[in-house]
Order: structure tokens, then C-alpha cells, then sequence
């Protein structure tokens, strides 16, 4: 492939060379390989924003609406015995075993997922280099963001960033509490996603699948976003490390930059109401997520996500030896890439 600039229709036609999906460097990439989506115009322009809107419109405000509002009225109107249809359907839900479709995820989803990607402006990916196909890798997503979205655009399009791995299974590791709403659940397992427990994870990679996982996890959303630094929570968050130490797997940076901009930043109140509420239930700060004229909308704005070289460990490197070099490794691959991006003085904190 000799294209420089593709769409993101064309990467997934790609996907299904043998070879690595190869491009001319970028200038000043620090890559083997930099890939850029082409902002679409007029009515395809138009047709993203309404695809985008009408995914996470419907998630982060109607729905959860309807959880709430829709049990009152029909108590209301009709009696608390006509809860009981409603309420078995949720139980249904939840009773389902999980289900993974290789066919929904890269053929019914993949069109709704290239949106995402075509929506922000714009849109790059680089990688340093291509991955041996013969080891097992944890994808290490940095930073959270308000809300995961170009992680699930990575996750989702996972084969066609990596063809190089001849199709093995990925899945993306999120917040076990997305897993106990109805529905919601049996479509995240049906595109891929996955608890980030670990004993789920460490079934992906017993089984030789790879796995993504969002490092800092809660603890990183509720320390915010902020215009002029990215915050990560790293210092003291060694567990997968270990887990990539115990299968022998290796732990692949990768940099969202831009991912913290995407959304309205909280004020301090509303993060230390949403950490008081963290010690009862995990589950992060998820309403309100504020975009575009006040919805769970993106503002468009650049995602470049920079994806570094893998670090196994080493033979008697003890845990904090590992993980200082993974450290160590997301900081060079910050410095690599943030003057590439529309913030060249913005600034990595590690916590």
C-alpha cells in the first residue's frame, strides 16, 4: 500500500493483506508507519455527525433516562405488577452468557465504528513498529479521557491496525460495572469488550488472545482533564505488569493524544462528589458527559494515537524494574509525539 492518506474504508479493505498495511512515513514521524484519515466533505460529512450523535446520544441520555423513567410511569399508570415484564427482560439480559461474534463486531459494527474515526479532525494513527506475530500482547491505553472514545475506536478496528498478527482475537478491557446494565452488556461482549477483572484477562492470555486495557482506569477520570496537561495515574498502578510478567506477554505503549480534549472538563465539585460515590460502587464519573451544545458528543477536534515498541521482561528483572522501564517508555513515547500534534507545549504528569 502506497497511499499516504487513506479513509478509514480503505484501511479496513487493507486489513486483509498478508502483509503489514504499509504508508510513506509521515515527515518527522518517529515511525515505520503513520496513517491519516481524509476529512469527508458535504453530505458525508454530515452522515458521521449523525451516525457519532446517534450512538452516544442515545447511551449516555436516553437510556439511562428510560431506566429510571420508564419503571415510575408504569407504576404509575398501571400498577406495580406491570413491573413484571419489564423486569424479567432485564433479568433475561443479564442471565445471557457472554457472547463474542467475530461477524458482528468486524462486519455489522465496523461501519457505525468508522464513523468515530471519520468524526474527528483530524484523525492519525503511527506506529513504531510492527508486531511479531508469535507473542502475546497487553495494548496499554494512555490516557483515559472523559469517556474511552478513541479506545473504542482502536479496540474496534484492532485488525486493521495490526494485520501483521494474522488475525488474532483482541479484546478491550473496561469497567466490570459497564457489564451489570442490561443490554448495554450483551452488546459490549458481542463487539469485543471485555471485564477488566483479572481473572478475565488472565483467560484472554491463557488462551493466546491480546488484550487492551485503559491503565489509569477510574482513579485517572476522576483526577480530570485539563487544557494544558495530561495527568496519568501510573506511578504506583503496577498490577498489569505483573500480569504481562506471569504470561509472558508484552506490554505495548500506546498515547492518545487529543483524547483528553474531546470532552468538557469537570470542575473540582463534581470529580470529589463522583470520588465520594467511588467508595461505595466503582464507576468512574459517567453522567454528565458534556460535548457539543451540552451532549455526550465529541467536539471535533485532533486524535493522533502513537502506539510504541513492546517491552517483555527481562530475565530477573524484578516488577518495579519493569515497570519503571514501561514508565519510562510512555514518557520517551510523549516527548516522541506531542510536537507532531496542535499542542506542542503540552505537558505529561505522571501520578
Amino acid at each position: 500500500v502506497d497511499d499516504t492518506v487513506q479513509t478509514g474504508e480503505e484501511f479496513a479493505e487493507d486489513a486483509s493483506f498478508d502483509e503489514p498495511l504499509l504508508s510513506s512515513k509521515v515527515e518527522g514521524a518517529p515511525s515505520w508507519q503513520s496513517l491519516k484519515a481524509v476529512p469527508r466533505k458535504g453530505l458525508y460529512d454530515l452522515f458521521s455527525v449523525a451516525v457519532v450523535a446517534g450512538q452516544l446520544v442515545p447511551c449516555f441520555t436516553v437510556f439511562p433516562m428510560l431506566i429510571l423513567l420508564v419503571p415510575a410511569y408504569m407504576v404509575s399508570t398501571y400498577g406495580v405488577l406491570s413491573l413484571l415484564p419489564f423486569f424479567t427482560l432485564l433479568a433475561i439480559s443479564l442471565a445471557l452468557p457472554p457472547l463474542y461474534s467475530p461477524f458482528f463486531k468486524k462486519s455489522i459494527f465496523r461501519t457505525p465504528l468508522l464513523e468515530l474515526l471519520n468524526y474527528v479532525r483530524p484523525f492519525e494513527i503511527t506506529k513504531q513498529c510492527p508486531l511479531p506475530k508469535d507473542k502475546t500482547y497487553i495494548m496499554c491505553w494512555h490516557p483515559h479521557g472523559r469517556l474511552f472514545y478513541g479506545f473504542a475506536v482502536f479496540c474496534g478496528l484492532f485488525d486493521v491496525w495490526f494485520p501483521e498478527l494474522n488475525g488474532r482475537e483482541f479484546f478491550g478491557g473496561i469497567n466490570d460495572a459497564m457489564f451489570a446494565i442490561p443490554v448495554l452488556s450483551n452488546l459490549l461482549y458481542l463487539t469485543g469488550m471485555t471485564p477488566c477483572n483479572r481473572k478475565e484477562v488472565d483467560r484472554r492470555l491463557k488462551a493466546k488472545q491480546h488484550v487492551g486495557l485503559i491503565i489509569g482506569g477510574i482513579e485517572e477520570v476522576l483526577e480530570g482533564t485539563f487544557d494544558t496537561k495530561d495527568v496519568l495515574f501510573l506511578k504506583n498502578r503496577k498490577g498489569f505488569a505483573k500480569i504481562a510478567m506471569d504470561h509472558g506477554a508484552g506490554l505495548v505503549p500506546v498515547y492518545a493524544f487529543g483524547e483528553n480534549q474531546l470532552f468538557q472538563h469537570e470542575p473540582k465539585w463534581r470529580l470529589d462528589f463522583w470520588r465520594w460515590i467511588n467508595k461505595f460502587v466503582k464507576v468512574g464519573a459517567p453522567l454528565p458527559i458534556l460535548g457539543v451544545w451540552g451532549f455526550p458528543v465529541p467536539f471535533r477536534r485532533e486524535l493522533l494515537i502513537a502506539v510504541g515498541e513492546p517491552l517483555f521482561a527481562e530475565e530477573n528483572e524484578t516488577l518495579d524494574e519493569f515497570h519503571a522501564r514501561y514508565v519510562s517508555a510512555v514518557e520517551t513515547l510523549f516527548r516522541q509525539n506531542v510536537m507532531r500534534t496542535t499542542r506542542p507545549n503540552h505537558e505529561l504528569v505522571v501520578v
